[in-house]
């Protein structure tokens, strides 16, 4: 503490000499910003946390440039390359051998992340967090990570070391982490594994969580159900500017196979700005247009007619389509009718390609769960249900339900389709000593309530209910098993 000697001389109530007492201090130094190269790394982690062992905890630090680790087994992708050496507050170094995305549980995803050879401590660097978005609050226990939007992340905790830090989750074995993607990849239809990244990544939807690449991308069900001949991608733009400017409608069918409800045909409309699509099942071809009508209807509706209608719409030459009864109903709402070239299916293509996509889900969920064929309907309008609310819009990253709703679908509710499932039976007088539940398979989602669709065995008929709970975690063993239960328990037998 600097002593400062009194001047008893001097009357300290004057105001000319209210400063007179304090001793004249030296010259300010000038502030001088220190520039440091961008290919050199600095970290001024207190020495506290360098010492830490290895360990799942990741120190919230803002004196380091970059996300640093010495754990390879947090990096989702890793390049390993020689990247110079990182600066600590001691004066050391230590040298980056490679560089990498993270992407755990329990930690934002870190891009461009070093890998430090023999570094002990996991460090967050704050000011990289603050470049990609994300927000850092501290309190006097916790810290809290924000999103863009402001909604929390992530919280830490306030170490008994004095630090903050956040605790990742790695997966014991990658074995795991496939469990996880290939369940995701069956709720959602057999949904490629690279939309399926993408989703989580950019968080599309809600619910999904951030799934990592599977150790083999393949999926032997998909093979049989979608593999094609190889082809050059088109450009991607956005043709129209809003909803029902433009809908896509064709005819799919006859089925070879009558579905459970005695339908044979499938119409499809898409809208061109969002690809929101919607199907109908028919008996017949003749009951096009009266499907049309109440889609009209319905559509005008949903998205107030007084503020927009539906302009165009585009189909084949089909007698379904072209006949007086649309051209009267168009004419009286003053929608355009357009139609494709005869033989020309590329020019009315939207509706096409969602046509091969909705079989080929339904194919591949029919064949990956052994369902029965009559139940094609079922599987094409979980399809349609699923694709609405996880497929992009090509050229954004909106989904179709976001385009056409405006907000994020939820996908937590999503189960494998033909999964076995328990139904609360809370139709019949039971005694105190029944069963409470039928068993049954999960074929879908109600359209117009919170349930779920599901198949009875017991009852043998399909019926809507919310009081449902789904096995879909059950890993398939091998093939050979597989084909005893078909053989000897299957849940369909007498279906087929």
């Amino acid at each position: 503490m600097m002593h400062v000697p009194r001047n008893n001389n001097i009357d300290l109530h004057d105001p000319r000499n209210n400063r007179a007492h304090v001793p004249k201090t030296t010259k300010k130094a000038k502030i001088v910003a220190k520039w440091i190269r961008k290919n050199e790394n600095v970290c001024h982690v207190a020495q506290i946390a360098l010492k830490a062992n290895s360990s799942n905890f990741w120190y919230l630090d803002s004196g380091c440039s970059r996300h640093m680790t010495g754990n390879k087994s947090f990096f989702e992708t890793l390049v390993m390359e020689e990247g110079g050496y990182v600066t600590f507050g001691d004066g050391s170094k230590k040298k980056v051998v490679g560089k990498g995305s993270i992407s755990v549980p329990g930690l934002p995803s870190l891009s461009d992340a070093l890998f430090v050879d023999g570094l002990k401590a996991n460090l967050i660097s704050i000011s990289h967090l603050s470049d990609e978005g994300y927000s850092v609050l501290f309190s006097k226990n916790d810290c809290s990570i924000l999103k863009p939007d402001g909604q929390t992340l992530l919280k830490g905790m306030r170490s008994s070391d004095n630090c903050y830090c956040l605790e990742a989750r790695i997966v014991s074995n990658n074995v795991s982490m496939d469990e996880q993607v290939e369940l995701w990849h069956e709720r959602l239809g057999h949904m490629n594994f690279r939309d399926l990244r993408t989703l989580g990544k950019f968080e599309c939807v809600r619910g999904l969580p951030k799934l990592g690449k599977k150790a083999n991308g393949i999926c032997g069900p998909c093979q049989q159900g979608k593999q094609t001949k190889s082809m050059h991608k088109k450009g991607k733009y956005l043709s129209t500017k809003e909803p029902l400017e433009l809908l896509h409608m064709d005819l799919m069918g006859p089925m070879q196979t009558e579905s459970l409800g005695g339908k044979r045909y499938i119409f499809v409309c898409v809208d061109d700005f969002s690809r929101f699509t919607w199907t109908y099942f028919l008996r017949e071809k003749s009951e096009t247009f009266d499907k049309f009508k109440m889609l009209c209807t319905k559509l005008q509706n949903e998205m107030n007619s007084n503020i927009r209608s539906i302009k165009r719409i585009r189909s084949d030459h089909g007698r379904e389509f072209e006949n007086a009864s649309f051209e009267s109903y168009c004419d009286s709402l003053g929608i355009s009718h357009e139609f494709s070239a005869p033989r020309t299916p590329q020019q009315n293509g939207v509706v096409e390609r969602k046509n091969r996509v909705l079989q080929e889900m339904a194919r591949v969920m029919l064949l990956s769960n052994n369902v029965p064929r009559n139940l094609w309907a079922e599987a094409i309008n979980t399809a349609c249900y699923i694709g609405n609310r996880v497929f992009l819009r090509p050229g954004t990253r909106n989904t179709s339900y976001e385009l056409w709703k405006g907000k994020r679908p939820n996908v937590s509710y999503f189960h494998t389709f033909g999964s076995k499932c328990y139904i609360l039976n809370d139709r019949d007088q039971l005694g105190k000593f029944d069963a409470k539940s039928d068993e049954g398979i999960f074929i879908g989602y109600a359209l117009n309530s919170r349930a779920y669709r599901v198949f009875n065995l017991k009852t043998r008929t399909v019926m809507e209910s919310s009081n449902v709970v789904i096995d879909d975690t059950r890993l398939k063993t091998n093939d050979h098993e597989e084909e005893d239960v078909l053989e000897d328990d299957s849940p369909w037998r007498g279906l087929w």
